[in-house]
């Protein structure tokens, strides 16, 4: 929501997600800019017209098709590791298939906003580089009593302070509509 209020357009996202419970498990992506959350999103902008019932209810879309995804992933069922293990074994045989040479797939594959939770209290200033040049990398923490991220960028074109106003700004917007309040009647 936060980018989208700064460039007024979704992106690809990247968030890591641990396949632990597998011998040598390591991660798997999960994809969270999907149609539940541009809708969520696009909904929060000043001059939609959805109320606090309507965006409530796609807050609980967003959230609750967002946990469908991280649940897959975690039981392997993401598709991106997938995806890159058989691109290297086709690599390897000199084999590419056309689908990793489409420029979807290489868009797919330019992961502006990728973010990894840091969920301990003793790793609070953690972080890692974006993974594109005119990306951002984000490390956040959700606790009962507060959140906070930390963002890195490789500097211009990207406006780190501008993305992280937008998402304070989204942050609270969601807040108010959580606590049954419509921020869009608010002058400012």
């Amino acid at each position: 929501m936060g980018y989208y209020r700064q460039h007024g357009k979704f992106v690809g996202s990247y968030e890591s997600c641990s396949t632990a419970a597998f011998k040598h498990g390591r991660t798997e992506t999960v994809r969270p800019a999907s149609l539940a959350t541009v809708a969520c999103s696009q909904a929060f902008d000043r001059t939609h017209k959805a109320g606090v019932d309507e965006m409530t209810s796609l807050i609980q879309k967003a959230s609750e098709y967002h946990n469908q995804l991280i649940k897959e992933a975690a039981m392997g069922q993401g598709f991106d590791r997938h995806l890159f293990g058989l691109r290297h074994i086709a690599q390897s045989s000199s084999k590419v298939p056309k689908i990793y040479q489409d420029p979807s797939y290489t868009r797919l594959n330019h992961i502006i906003i990728s973010t990894s939770t840091l969920s301990s209290p003793s790793v609070l200033m953690g972080g890692f580089a974006p993974v594109v040049p005119d990306g951002l990398g984000i490390g956040y923490s959700i606790f009962d009593d507060s959140l906070g991220c930390n963002v890195l960028s490789y500097g211009l074109p990207t406006d780190v302070r501008g993305f992280l106003e937008c998402v304070r700004s989204s942050l609270e917007d969601i807040y108010e509509v959580l606590e049954g309040r419509n921020f869009k009647n608010k002058s400012g």
